[in-house]
């Protein structure tokens, strides 16, 4: 019995090796594909506009009211290049008490991107 058992795994495996042996006399005929990638757009960032009365301006924030409804008032911050572009502004005395503006800032923040406006003369 033990014979019959061996002989068969014998003849398993010189199948197996057989049928190996002709696997590898395979050859490649054609070129290897390459995928390009496909590059990602960063989302176009949404520019949202504000329009009010300003109550204060310093060097770093302008605090600003919505003239149709006084109980809105909003805190903007300068973006970098904005701070840089007002500086001569601030050094001037800045947007006074009572100036309307139009700030323009990306939705979903509280960073002024650009200020339009006429400023009164300083104190």
């Amino acid at each position: 019995m033990r014979k019959r058992i061996a002989i068969v795994i014998f003849v398993f495996a010189l199948c197996g090796a057989l049928t190996a042996t002709r696997a590898s006399a395979q050859v490649t005929t054609g070129k290897t594909i390459t995928v390009k990638r496909k590059t990602v757009k960063p989302p176009k960032v949404k520019m949202d506009t504000f329009k009010g009365e300003v109550i204060r301006m310093n060097t770093v924030s302008i605090i600003v009211r919505d003239p149709k409804n006084s109980y809105v008032v909003r805190t903007f911050t300068f973006s970098q290049a904005l701070a840089k572009k007002l500086q001569k502004l601030i050094d001037q005395g800045g947007y006074q008490s009572g100036d309307h503006v139009t700030i323009k800032y990306a939705r979903g923040t509280e960073v002024a991107q650009t200020i339009k406006g006429k400023a009164s003369k300083g104190f």
